[in-house]
């Protein structure tokens, strides 16, 4: 009886400094979750999405912005912007700002200080491609 609670401490002590040793080593047993690719984007029907993320403060990707475009059942194809913040530690996700870009995506140059502008720029190109610039 003595010899079998010999060994069998033996053998506890010899796992015991095995787990020691694994744990002091700084090396991760367990794996780590990869990322995955996500599927292509867009639905086959010529709409894209594009997704960014980032983040408020440093070292902390909170936000995610989702760029596409909606067909409303009335009106042209829009290009819509949508910004969602993750929030609670991560436990749920809140719409921040919705924004259809179109209008934002047309214009040329807001009062820019810059030289030269795009305004001047554009005068200096031939007629024809000034009325092309300007769709007429």
């Amino acid at each position: 009886m003595k010899q079998a609670l010999f060994v069998v401490s033996g053998v506890a002590i010899g796992l015991l400094t095995a787990l020691v040793a694994v744990a002091s080593s700084g090396k991760s047993y367990v794996p780590e979750a990869q990322a995955q690719a996500g599927p292509n984007g867009g639905n086959g029907a010529g709409t894209t999405t594009i997704l960014g993320t980032g983040g408020s403060t440093q070292n902390q990707n909170d936000l995610c912005w989702i760029l596409t475009s909606v067909k409303p059942v009335k009106g042209p194809q829009r290009t819509v912007l949508c910004l969602y913040q993750a929030e609670g530690q991560g436990r749920h996700f809140n719409l921040r700002d919705v924004r259809m870009i179109d209008a934002d995506i047309r214009v040329i140059e807001l009062e820019s200080k810059h030289s030269p502008s795009v305004a001047t720029i554009i005068k200096s190109l031939p007629q024809e491609e000034q009325d092309a610039i300007k769709g007429k």
